[in-house]
C-alpha cells in the first residue's frame, strides 16, 4: 500500500490544511485530513498484524515474522499495487507523521526493552553460558568478514553492494539478547531449561554486540564528518550516561518506594517518566548516536519487576506492541517490492547472511557440545541464537543513515532476515520439548517407602490458600520416623522483565524485591516448620514466569526434588459470602501442570472447611471420606489418605463403590485389603461398600455423604465407558476434577466440603 521511496523523497510544498476533518457531513472527504489518515493507518496496519499473528503463532512463528509480513503486505508488492487504495490510506504527504509515530513507538518499545533487561544475569552466567556467548559473537564476526573479503575479491557485483559487503558482514554477525527474549517468549521455552541458558548466553554476546557497534559506528561518523568528533561524542555519550545514572535513576529508585508504599503507579510518576525517555531520545539524538540508544539505557536504569517495573510493562506493552509499533515496520518496508528485487545483489547478501548464521551456529553448537549438552538441544539452541529480530532492522537503518549500507542491500537484508528467521523459529518448536526431561518419570506417593521422606510440592498464587495448604500438611501426619520434606512455591505472572526466576529462600537470608510478595507466605510455613521441629522441613520459593510456561517452573522442580505429588490449588475460590471468583490463567497452568507433571498432582479445592479448622481441638481434627472406584488415580487416593489415617485426630471413612457381578481388579483389592487388614478395629478408620449399578445409584450414594466430612479425597480419572459413568460426560463442568471431583464442587453442587481430587 505504501508506495514512497523512503531515503530519496521529493521535497514538495503542500497547502496548509486543518489536522481534522469537519466530516462528510459537510462535505470534506476525512482521508484529505491528518488525522483520519493517522487513525486508517493505524487500524490496517494492527489488524493485519492480529490477523498474521493468528495464523502464525502455531506453527511457531515470532511476533517479529508477523510484524515484518504486515509491512510487506502493506508496501507496493501487495496492497500498495492498488494506486487509489495506497493515495487514500498512505498518501505521500502522510510520510513525515506516519515515519514520526513509528519511531515514537520504536523508542517507546526501546524503552520498555531496557525494562524487561536483567544487567544482572551477566554476572549470574555460568561459565557455560559465558563460552557459548562469547563464541557466537566471535566466530559469526571472523568467517563473516573474512568471506565478506573473498567475495570482494572474487565476485564482480554492483558499486554500492561493493562498498556495504564488510558492513553487512559486521551488522549480520551481531546478535541482541532482546531478540532472543522475545523470541523464547513467543515459542513458551522462556523458563525452560533451554530458554534459561539462551537468555544467559545472548545476554553476554548481546552486550558484547552492543559495544563493537558503538564503538563501529562512531568511528565511521567521525570519519563521514569534516570534524574530528569522535572525542566530543564520547564526551556527550559519558554525560548522557551521567544523567540517567546519577540524576535520574535516583528519582526512579525514589518512585519505586513511593510505589511500594502505595501499591499503584501515580499519574504524576508516568508523565515523569515519559519526560525521562524523551529527554534521553534528546541528548542521544543532541549527540549523535541514535535516539534509541537513549530510551533503552533509561529502560536498563529502571529497577526491573515489582513494583514499578512491571507497572510500566503492564501499561504500555500491549499498546506499544500491538497498536503502534506495526506503523514502524510499515514505513520500514515501504520501499520494498518484491518483484523489483534484484536478485543477483540478494543472492550475494543472501550468501553472506548465510555465512553468518553458519557461525552464529557453529559458535554456539560446539562449546555447547563440548559441555556435554545432548546434541537435539544443543541444535535448537543453535537455531535460537542465529535468529534476528527488530533490533537488527535498527542497526541497519542506522547504517543507512551513516551512508554505511546503500538502500538495495538494505531491502535484500529485509527479505534475507525473514526467510531465514521464519525457516529457523518452527524447526525449533518441533524439535524442542521442554517436558522431555522428566518424560518417562513417574514418582507417587504409593511408591514411597513408609520409613523415606514424603516429599510433596504445593504452589501458591497468593496469600489465601496459606491456611489449607498448611492444614493439608498437618494431615498428612509428619513423623519422626517418616518426615515430610515440603517445597512451598509462590507463583507469580511475569511482568517488567523479560527472563523468568526462581528464588530459593535460606533461612537468615534479608528479604530480596523478589520475595517481598512472598514474604507472608514464607513466614506463615517457617512458623509451622518450627512448630513441627523435626517433621516437617519447609523450603519456599518464589516463580515468576509466564502463565503460558509456569508449569515448566513447577515440573522442573518436582522433577529435581524428587518430589512424590505436586499440590496446586484449584482456580476458582470460595469467599466468606459464598461467592466464587474464577481466574482462567490458574485454569490453564493447573491443566499442563496434570498433563506434564513427572509425579502425582492433587487439585485441592478449599470450600472453607479445610482452611477454618482449630488444631487445637480435642474432637478429630478432620473428619476424612475417601471415595474408591477403583483405578491407579483411587489407588494412589488411598495410600494418601491412609497416610492421613495414622494422624491421632483424623478419621477416615473409605466408601467404596461396587458393581454388582463385576469382580474387582486385583490391584484394587489389594489395595482395599491393604486398607482394611490394619484398620478393622479402629473406631477411626471405617469401610463402607455400596453395590451401585449405574450413575444414579452411584449419586445417591455419594449425596448420602454430604456434609460428614471436612474433606474428601477421590481419584481424577476414571472409566468412561463404565455404567457408573455413563451420560457424566454430557455436564462435566471442570473437566480438570473428572467425574467424581466435578460432581462434588460443580455449581450445581451446595456441599461445603473441601475436595482433594488425585492424579497418579
Amino acid at each position: 500500500m505504501v508506495q514512497y521511496d523512503l531515503p530519496n523523497v521529493t521535497s514538495v510544498c503542500e497547502p496548509r490544511q486543518n489536522l481534522s476533518s469537519r466530516g462528510i457531513f459537510f462535505d470534506d472527504n476525512p482521508f484529505d485530513f491528518a488525522v483520519p489518515v493517522l487513525c486508517a493507518q493505524l487500524s490496517i496496519s494492527a489488524l493485519i498484524n492480529a490477523f498474521l499473528q493468528l495464523v502464525l503463532s502455531p506453527i511457531g512463528e515470532s511476533a517479529f515474522i508477523s510484524q515484518m509480513w504486515t509491512g510487506i503486505a502493506m508496501g507496493p508488492s501487495i496492497l500498495g499495487k492498488f494506486s487509489a487504495l495506497a493515495e487514500t490510506i498512505y498518501p505521500r504527504k502522510s510520510l513525515y507523521l506516519s515515519k514520526t509515530l513509528g519511531n515514537f513507538a520504536c523508542l517507546l518499545f526501546m524503552f520498555l526493552v531496557g525494562v524487561k533487561m536483567d544487567l544482572s544475569m551477566v554476572t549470574k552466567s555460568g561459565k557455560k553460558a559465558l563460552v557459548i556467548g562469547l563464541c557466537a559473537f566471535l566466530l559469526p564476526l571472523t568467517l563473516s568478514t573474512s568471506f565478506a573479503s573473498i567475495l570482494k575479491h572474487n565476485v564482480t557485483m554492483e558499486q554500492n553492494l561493493y562498498e556495504s559487503l564488510i558492513p553487512i558482514a559486521v551488522f549480520q554477525s551481531t546478535s541482541s539478547f532482546h531478540v532472543i527474549a522475545c523470541l523464547l517468549a513467543d515459542l513458551n521455552l522462556l523458563n525452560s531449561e533451554l530458554g534459561r541458558l539462551a537468555t544467559s548466553s545472548s545476554m553476554v554476546s548481546g552486550i558484547c554486540s552492543c559495544i563493537w557497534l558503538m564503538i563501529s559506528l562512531r568511528v565511521r561518523q567521525s570519519s563521514i564528518s569534516e570534524k574530528n568528533t569522535i572525542r566530543l561524542q564520547l564526551l556527550g555519550v559519558a554525560s548522557m550516561l551521567f544523567i540517567i545514572i546519577c540524576i535520574m535513576r535516583p528519582i526512579l529508585l525514589w518512585m519505586t518506594r513511593q510505589t511500594a508504599k502505595s501499591k499503584a503507579l501515580k499519574e504524576s510518576h508516568i508523565i515523569f517518566i515519559f519526560l525521562m525517555i524523551l529527554m534521553c531520545a534528546l541528548l542521544g539524538e543532541v549527540n549523535g548516536v541514535h535516539f534509541m540508544l537513549g530510551p533503552m539505557i533509561l529502560g536498563l536504569a529502571v529497577p526491573d519487576g515489582w513494583p514499578l517495573g512491571s507497572a510500566i510493562v503492564d501499561k504500555l506493552d500491549s499498546y506499544v506492541s500491538s497498536i503502534l509499533l506495526p506503523s514502524y515496520f510499515v514505513y520500514s518496508c515501504a520501499a520494498i517490492d518484491l518483484a523489483l528485487i534484484n536478485l543477483k545483489t540478494t543472492g550475494i547478501v543472501a550468501m553472506l547472511a548465510l555465512c553468518s548464521l553458519l557461525g552464529k551456529f557453529m559458535g554456539t553448537m560446539l562449546p555447547s557440545l563440548h559441555y556435554k549438552m545432548p546434541i537435539i538441544d544443543s541444535l535448537c539452541l543453535g537455531l535460537i541464537m542465529s535468529s534476528q529480530g527488530i533490533t537488527d532492522m535498527l542497526i541497519l537503518q542506522n547504517g543507512i543513515l551513516l551512508f554505511i549500507i546503500d538502500i538495495e542491500s538494505f531491502n535484500s537484508l529485509i527479505i534475507t532476515i525473514v526467510l531465514m528467521t521464519q525457516t529457523l523459529t518452527p524447526i525449533v518448536k518441533l524439535l524442542y520439548k521442554p517436558s522431555k526431561r522428566y518424560m518417562g518419570v513417574n514418582r507417587s506417593i504409593q511408591h514411597t517407602m513408609a520409613n523415606e521422606d514424603l516429599r510433596l510440592l504445593a504452589c501458591t498464587f497468593n496469600q489465601n490458600c496459606t491456611p489449607s495448604i498448611i492444614n493439608l500438611l498437618e494431615v498428612s501426619h509428619p513423623m519422626l520416623r517418616s518426615p515430610i520434606c515440603f517445597y512451598i512455591v509462590h507463583l507469580m505472572e511475569l511482568l517488567g522483565r523479560s527472563s523468568p526466576i526462581l528464588v530459593a529462600h535460606q533461612k537468615g537470608q534479608r528479604s530480596s524485591i523478589h520475595s517481598h510478595h512472598s514474604d507472608h507466605i514464607i513466614n506463615a510455613f517457617r512458623l509451622y516448620e518450627q512448630h513441627r521441629r523435626g517433621k516437617v522441613m519447609v523450603h519456599p520459593f518464589t516463580a515468576i514466569a509466564p502463565y503460558a510456561t509456569m508449569h515448566d517452573e513447577i515440573c522442573n522442580l518436582a522433577f529435581e526434588k524428587r518430589v512424590s505429588m505436586v499440590i496446586i490449588p484449584f482456580h476458582k475460590r470460595w469467599t466468606l459470602h459464598g461467592s466464587e471468583e474464577c481466574d482462567n490463567p490458574i485454569k490453564a497452568v493447573n491443566f499442563k501442570i496434570l498433563k506434564n507433571a513427572p509425579c502425582s498432582v492433587g487439585i485441592l479445592v478449599d470450600k472453607g472447611t479445610l482452611s477454618g479448622r482449630n488444631s487445637g481441638s480435642r474432637k478429630p481434627l478432620y473428619r476424612i471420606g475417601m471415595i474408591f472406584v477403583g483405578g491407579p488415580d483411587d489407588r494412589e487416593a488411598l495410600t494418601y489418605a491412609m497416610r492421613m489415617a495414622e494422624h491421632p485426630k483424623v478419621s477416615l471413612t473409605v466408601t467404596q463403590l461396587v458393581q454388582p457381578q463385576k469382580k474387582s481388579k486385583e490391584l484394587d483389592f489389594d489395595m482395599i485389603k491393604r486398607f482394611k487388614m490394619p484398620n478393622i478395629h479402629q473406631k477411626h478408620c471405617l469401610y463402607r461398600e455400596e453395590v451401585v449399578k449405574d450413575s444414579v445409584e452411584m449419586i445417591n450414594v455419594i449425596k448420602s455423604l454430604e456434609n460428614r466430612y471436612e474433606l474428601i479425597l477421590v481419584g481424577r480419572q476414571h472409566e468412561s465407558n463404565s455404567p457408573l459413568f455413563m451420560g457424566l460426560n454430557l455436564w462435566n463442568e471442570y473437566p480438570e476434577l473428572g467425574y467424581l471431583g466435578d460432581m462434588l464442587v460443580s455449581s450445581v453442587s451446595d456441599w461445603k466440603v473441601s475436595v482433594l481430587v488425585v492424579q497418579q
